[in-house]
């Protein structure tokens, strides 16, 4: 038996997926709705090793079209090799594991592709699967419909709409609406909002009929964003830092954490300006062991690659001596967050990881030091005294991935 969902790999869904980050959580409601086309999570798999081993076998799936029975090997003996005691039978969590990932994938995939003809096929058509052995009423009253790409319904209920879900839409140009006999595009069907309780997150509001709980969200938009019209455009632009809102606002005291960071002792001690950009790469590369570039696994959950040429070259020579304290930050974290956020413009949802630890420089001095990470690059940091207490306990928001 071939790949369960879709005929051949392409390339968007594979980007897609290859883009998400490793996140260990208990529980599947960890994540809510667009955090999960960020971030690959399996409930209950709370080790890198395990997660990585799960996504290979997921990865092969998608781009070289495994089957399910090869999947289910691989999921007993990863659960095997890494003695991971899991909820519901193997089976079960192998198919769900399987067809979530591929499904989601696929979709994202779809909707990147579609998005870049939107301006010859403008009108999108929603489609319910016959395979599968339960319908659900809702979408199949959503069969058919045909609406413009750029209809805020697609927002809620862009597919898959549930586990399980196997409903799909389909571009049409002009010419193809008036083969279907149809004048313009329909109108969407008024949502009927409810509110479930899931018990792991509490009572929820589910924007409408037929969709499960956290499904409630276009996947491909979240990934990827919408392409903004020009007075949209300006708008964010004009938000500037206010672009972005977090989706995940969580505090130290939600996870039993302490008010204040422990200074730790460190044996970084600062080193000279650089007085070139040459020469700060050189500092760069000996702090790294004497190699140009190096993987850092913060925590043991999330991998961070830092490359000494990159970082010279963004790295403002007045911040030279504190790169000893940055590299021990990224080897011997206090804390690991991250932060799903979504930009207001086009709806794209990205995962930043957010690093620190404050460490004591001499017997007056301390020094904060905090650094941002995204598809697994570091992308900024920084280092200040830690007297400024309201600004250590702002950078400690979002998910606590990992706390020593």
């Amino acid at each position: 038996m071939g790949a369960e969902y879709g005929s051949l790999p392409f390339k968007e869904q594979i980007d897609f997926f290859r883009d998400k980050v490793n996140l260990p959580t208990k529980a599947w409601t960890d994540l809510w709705q667009g955090m999960h086309a960020r971030a690959f999570v399996v409930a209950g798999a709370t080790r890198e090793a395990l997660l990585s081993d799960l996504r290979g076998l997921v990865d092969d799936a998608i781009a070289k079209g495994t089957s399910l029975q090869e999947c289910r090997k691989g999921f007993r003996a990863a659960a095997s090799k890494h003695g991971w005691s899991y909820n519901g039978g193997e089976g079960w969590r192998a198919k769900t594991i399987y067809g979530t990932n591929l499904r989601t994938s696929y979709q994202a995939g779809r909707y990147k592709q579609m998005t870049a003809v939107a301006k010859t096929r403008p009108f999108w058509q929603y489609q319910h699967s016959e395979s599968v052995r339960y319908p659900r009423p809702a979408h199949e009253g959503w069969n058919g419909l045909v609406l413009r790409w750029d209809d805020t319904w697609w927002d809620v209920h862009f597919p898959p709409n549930g586990w399980g879900c196997r409903c799909s839409v389909i571009s049409l140009s002009q010419r193809d609406l008036e083969r279907l006999g149809k004048e313009g595009p329909d109108e969407a069907p008024k949502e009927e909002p409810r509110t479930v309780d899931i018990g792991t997150r509490g009572p929820v509001e589910v924007k409408d009929k037929g969709i499960d709980p956290g499904w409630d969200y276009n996947v491909g938009k979240t990934a990827w964003g919408q392409p903004v019209a020009q007075k949209v455009m300006e708008e964010w632009r004009a938000m500037k830092g206010d672009a972005w809102e977090v989706l995940s606002p969580g505090k130290p005291a939600d996870y039993g954490r302490s008010e204040r960071m422990p200074v730790d002792a460190t044996t970084a001690k600062l080193v000279k300006k650089a007085a070139t950009a040459e020469e700060s790469r050189q500092q760069i590369e000996t702090l790294l062991g004497h190699v140009p570039e190096k993987v850092f696994n913060l925590g043991g959950v999330v991998p961070v690659v830092v490359n000494a040429q990159v970082l010279a070259d963004h790295l403002a020579l007045s911040r030279t001596p504190f790169l000893p304290a940055l590299i021990d930050a990224l080897s011997d974290p206090y804390e690991v967050w991250g932060s799903f956020q979504r930009h207001k413009g086009t709806g794209r949802v990205v995962l930043r990881v957010r690093a620190m630890k404050v460490v004591r420089l001499d017997s007056t001095r301390s020094l904060l030091v905090v650094f941002d990470a995204r598809n697994g690059a570091l992308e900024s940091w920084t280092a200040i005294p830690s007297k400024d207490l309201k600004y250590v306990e702002k950078q400690r928001e979002g998910v606590l991935l990992y706390g020593r």
